[in-house]
């Protein structure tokens, strides 16, 4: 029991100081406000295609309707989603559904949660490029 408690002990201790890095997810197809404006109904499959893109959801149930989805959850943050819907008369596009559609720039915003802040660090002498090759004594080829 002892030696169980010696060996759990340091594993304990150091997972409690470390912190755990979640990314953000992005899932879907990225819609900007400024392409959804465009859409008009009359417009032709491949005149949409050529706007927006393939939808992500194509069901084979519903041919005549194209559900384009994007979801992004921020790591340790809440999910946040658009959906647009589109049906099809005979070809030409008859009816928008933008109720749930919100602008991609609205719903994106990574975090930089537990990552350093690098923009605040001060490189010294200001200079943010590489340092220059070094040339050794008497002469010769630089070093990197």
């Amino acid at each position: 029991m002892r030696s169980l408690l010696i060996m759990i002990l340091p594993a304990l201790l150091l997972a409690s100081g470390c912190s755990v890095y979640k990314i953000d997810i992005q899932q879907g197809n990225t819609l900007e406000a400024e392409q959804v404006e465009e859409l008009q109904t009359g417009m032709s499959r491949e005149q949409v295609a050529y706007l927006l893109g393939t939808p992500l959801i194509q069901d084979p149930f519903h041919a005549n309707r194209w559900d384009y989805v994007y979801s992004f959850k921020p790591g340790g943050g809440e999910p946040k989603s658009q959906h647009l819907t589109l049906h099809f008369d005979n070809g030409t596009l008859s009816k928008i559904d933008r109720d749930q559609f919100r602008d991609y720039k609205e719903l994106y915003s990574p975090t930089n949660e537990g990552l350093p802040d690098t923009a605040s660090q001060s490189s010294g002498g200001g200079n943010t490029g590489p340092a220059p090759p070094r040339t050794p004594p008497g002469g010769g080829l630089p070093t990197p």
